[in-house]
């Protein structure tokens, strides 16, 4: 399925949840009321959907998916999807030393850890409470059970900044990737901005700094990869790559659509356009309806994404 400017659509971002046990300074704040979860099987049927529209990999995400009871249940419905070939996860770590090795028997590939800091005491700060230990434990259970690893850290100015180098060696060491993602601005629970004092680092300068030390090699970009620019560490298995969707948006190369945790396709991470989806799966909507309101929504893609175009938003629904 492509979108009217001809970008075609591989990828799906399947938000189970918007609760969190984290508080991140730049994604959350204020809890919001609680919000009755999508089934196993409306997830089963919209992932059905996708499949038919030509979606052959999916990303489960939240706020954190491993808050759900059902998740090993949820990664072993759409990893069986016919036509569904690569089946990853986004989450916090917490969980993954008790959840790695069901999600890889259940069929999950990999997963995107984040972790902006690997000093316990900014890492409490950064996440209001989250513990160090835990995510590093869930990374080895992760590596353990055969699940591919990448490290996600978003790069803040004044507070995380100074890591920079250290969690590309800490990724070279253990044969892990990393990506470093710039600061976007999202918003609180409340519907306001997120606190202003967090402030963004370009990607390009956060390259050179990797650059300082490492030999960096272009990497080729295998098919349905995400945005990040994407180099091979000289004399490592260690690949490092840089996501500037501020400095740098990637629009032209996007080949993905998100359904939020409200089961609302997105086409876009910040513009686009919307349609709800699971009321239609509750209304008995037929599926050739529902796959016309896939396309529908895609086609109201912008060429570039505009910050905030319509209102500010809550990443933790959308699972930006």
């Amino acid at each position: 399925m492509k979108d009217s400017f001809g970008r075609e659509l591989t990828y799906l971002r399947l938000s189970v949840t918007d609760r969190c046990n984290l508080y991140c300074l730049y994604c959350r704040v204020p809890e919001l009321p609680r919000r009755e979860n999508m089934t196993t099987a409306e997830l089963a049927h919209i992932v059905n959907i996708a499949s038919l529209a030509g979606i052959t990999k999916v990303r489960l995400t939240g706020g954190e998916p491993a808050l759900r009871h059902d998740i090993v249940n949820i990664t072993k419905t759409t990893a069986s999807t016919p036509g569904i070939a690569k089946v990853v996860m986004t989450t916090n770590g917490l969980a993954l030393a008790r959840l790695a090795r069901p999600l890889a028997e259940a069929g999950l590939r990999g997963v995107n850890v984040s972790c902006d800091s690997l000093d316990a005491e900014l890492f409490r700060n950064i996440t209001k409470g989250g513990e160090l230990a835990r995510v590093l434990d869930g990374l080895r259970a992760a590596r353990e059970a055969g699940l591919y690893v990448k490290i996600n850290c978003v790069v803040m100015r004044g507070r995380n900044d100074h890591e920079i180098e250290s969690m590309t060696e800490f990724a070279c060491a253990r044969g892990m990737d990393i990506r470093f993602i710039e600061y976007m601005p999202a918003a609180r629970g409340d519907g306001s901005g997120i606190e202003s004092s967090i402030h963004g680092l370009p990607g390009d300068i956060v390259r050179a700094i990797v650059a300082q030390r490492y030999e960096l090699i272009p990497a080729d970009a295998l098919p349905g990869d995400g945005p990040a620019q994407t180099y091979q560490i000289a004399g490592t298995r260690t690949t490092v790559g840089f996501i500037s969707a501020m400095s740098n948006p990637f629009c032209e190369s996007c080949n993905r659509v998100r359904v939020t945790s409200a089961g609302k396709i997105r086409s876009c991470l910040l513009t686009g356009g919307e349609a709800d989806l699971l009321g239609s799966i509750r209304a008995g909507a037929s599926d050739a309806a529902l796959l016309q309101m896939f396309q529908n929504a895609i086609d109201a893609r912008p060429p570039v994404y505009q910050l905030y175009q319509s209102a500010p938003i809550d990443m933790r629904a959308i699972g930006g």
